[in-house]
């Protein structure tokens, strides 16, 4: 603590000095002042917990200390000392609060009772702040949770409301007599390339950032709120009031996030629904004029429902037209055939001078139906298909490039990995029956511990020759396959966002979670962390 001495008398403020024991009230540092004015700048710069000041001092008094104490809100009890018993003076004192009042000459005794009383309310108070400072952080921090959860959960079902309306009226002011709602989206996908290359593991923290910034101005224009949607990876925005200026705010929005994060977001917003029946509707509305955004537009970032519905259409360039001839080069093993086809289809797309989301979505789906049946006519048994899947990705992402730019060309070779996977299973043929039993068995108790004796044990085979038959067979050895089914198996529950990690090695049979990301990390070159946020793509609808 530090203690400040203000008066115009020198042997006053040495006599304050020597009578208080300092360090009984952990007072480790006394200042001085021989005027009003100094004794402000002191108490500006320091800011002390313990004031002594004069009354009556040439310049500013030590009425204008006070006073200037209470206006500037710093914590501190001050003791006036002085040589006026005037009852106008203990009242104006009081009145601009000093906490006590002693008369001149100094009683050492009560001089000692009055810093011992002053440094104890101090104390006290000062819990009470650091009390008060703690809950109003956990608040800070509760609100915006407590904000992405009551909003998603109407979001999902708007009739939920009647639970929610109390704290919605109490938290974030939104009463039982707000009538419409209008909601926009700010989406995460694509990025630029510097955003991306910025934020590649830290995806929340941009969410956060991106959901704070909205926040602010939100707020500012008091027109609504926004919060984090986790599962779509977005921040929402709810207008409750002049919604013909959402437009306007949303390019200020937009602009603040460019000036903070130095990179551009698209934002979608729907149309004014009813509230709360209608706010899934309007959340919806946004969401599709995102994905209904025309991705060859680069330099348009703000998108409404109204405009953008317009784009919805029948499908443009099939894939379904070139599945024949996908289909007969995957059966012919023609690996130029299949890259030919591909190639002549995504010449056709760069040629459409609108593609949107969804258009890209119809496109994917073509693709995984064409792969379901090739499986099913060429009569690939379950062994197989799980041998394929293992390979096979096809879970949808958008085809963007590091600009945030659509390339179908990344499609297309990712198309043509999976087709040219299929023709050379089909090319293999049957293979040696006992060695697929085992790998089947591998397969199917993968989780536990496999030990060549034990197998060999099982299909009275010589642990020698099921090592090297497998690995003729597999291209691997049996210990290398069975870490490699449990890594994939692992990068598929990673796209659970709900599943811990060590949920995740029991569940592919490891018991000790260090080990198991430490097996990953040395198969996929990253932890399973930084894979799962690398590669958890949005939903979308």
């Amino acid at each position: 603590m530090k203690a400040l001495i203000i008066d115009d008398e020198a042997h006053v403020r040495e006599t304050i000095r020597l009578l208080v024991d300092w360090g009984q009230y952990d007072i480790t540092e006394v200042l001085e002042a021989s005027s009003g004015e100094e004794g402000i700048r002191l108490m500006t710069a320091e800011k002390p917990q313990l004031v002594f000041t004069d009354i009556m001092m040439p310049g500013l008094t030590g009425l204008d200390v006070l006073s200037r104490i209470a206006e500037s809100g710093i914590p501190t009890k001050a003791i006036v000392i002085s040589g006026y018993d005037d009852f106008t003076y203990v009242r104006s004192a009081l009145q601009f609060g000093s906490f006590d009042y002693l008369l001149k000459p100094i009683d050492e005794e009560e001089l000692e009772e009055a810093v011992g009383r002053a440094v104890s309310a101090w104390r006290s108070e000062e819990n009470e702040r650091a009390q008060r400072l703690q809950s109003e952080t956990k608040a800070n921090l509760y609100k915006p949770m407590l904000a992405d959860k009551s909003f998603v959960q109407l979001l999902l079902d708007p009739e939920q409301y009647p639970l929610h309306a109390e704290t919605l009226e109490r938290e974030f002011g939104i009463g039982r007599d707000q009538k419409q709602v209008l909601a926009a989206v700010v989406s995460l996908q694509p990025l630029d390339a510097r955003l991306q290359a910025k934020f590649e593991s830290a995806m929340d923290l941009l969410l956060f950032a991106v959901t704070n910034i909205c926040s602010e101005f939100m707020s500012k224009s008091n027109l609504g709120l926004a919060f984090r949607h986790w599962h779509r990876h977005a921040a929402v925005l709810l207008f409750f009031d002049r919604f013909h200026q959402a437009g306007a705010i949303l390019e200020e929005i937009n602009a603040g996030l460019y000036a903070a994060l130095r990179g551009h977001f698209h934002l979608g917003y729907g149309t004014v629904q009813p509230f709360p029946s209608g706010i899934q509707r309007t959340f919806h509305e946004a969401e599709t004029a995102l994905q209904l955004r025309n991705l060859r537009e680069q330099d348009i970032f703000l998108h409404p429902y109204h405009v953008r519905r317009q784009a919805l259409g029948t499908l443009q360039a099939p894939l379904a037209a070139r599945e024949d001839e996908l289909t007969l080069a995957v059966r012919m093993n023609d690996l130029a055939g299949i890259r030919h086809v591909l190639e002549q289809w995504e010449l056709q797309i760069r040629k459409l001078p609108y593609i949107h989301t969804r258009q890209l979505e119809m496109w994917w789906q073509e693709f995984t139906l064409l792969h379901s049946r090739l499986l099913l006519e060429n009569e690939v048994d379950e062994d197989g298909e799980e041998q394929l899947g293992a390979a096979d990705d096809l879970s949808f992402c958008l085809p963007l490039d590091e600009h945030g730019k659509p390339d179908l060309a990344i499609w297309t070779k990712r198309m043509e990995s999976i087709l040219t996977g299929i023709a050379q299973f089909l090319l293999r043929g049957d293979r040696n029956s006992v060695i697929r039993s085992i790998e089947k068995y591998v397969r199917l108790h993968y989780r536990e511990q496999i030990l060549l004796d034990d197998l060999s044990e099982r299909f009275h085979l010589s642990s020698s020759h099921i090592s090297r038959s497998f690995k003729t067979e597999f291209g691997e050895n049996l210990s290398d396959y069975v870490t490699r089914l449990r890594i994939n198996k692992a990068k598929l529950l990673l796209a659970d966002p709900e599943l811990k990690i060590n949920t995740i090695a029991e569940a592919v049979g490891y018991q000790d979670e260090k080990y198991f990301s430490r097996a990953f990390k040395k198969s996929e070159g990253i932890s399973p962390n930084l894979f799962r946020k690398r590669n958890t793509c949005p939903a979308a609808d």
